[in-house]
């Protein structure tokens, strides 16, 4: 794949991931602002897990970005961001 076009593939996967991760906030705030009111239960753990996942896949896409922008081949996606999943160096 020529490097611009990595580069562009990769900054819509950005776009899709942010997208995810600010509808999860939202839903957050939302439940969050009717428990305020008293209507409604505080934002639930799996909530919060979900947001946090969408915003390591947000963070993943972006560090993806960075490298392709910094000059680096283009070699796809790492294996994590497919699966969603980190690994420890």
């Amino acid at each position: 794949m020529e490097h611009k076009e990595a580069l562009l593939d990769s900054l819509a996967e950005l776009r899709t991931a942010h997208d995810k991760a600010s509808r999860a906030m939202a839903e957050i705030a939302a439940t969050g602002a009717r428990a305020l009111k008293g209507s409604g239960n505080l934002p639930s753990p799996s909530q919060l897990r979900s947001y946090a996942q969408a915003l390591a896949q947000a963070q993943r896409h972006l560090d993806r970005c960075l490298e392709l922008m910094q000059g680096r081949p283009a070699m796809g996606m790492a294996p994590e961001v497919a699966t969603g999943r980190s690994y420890a160096h």
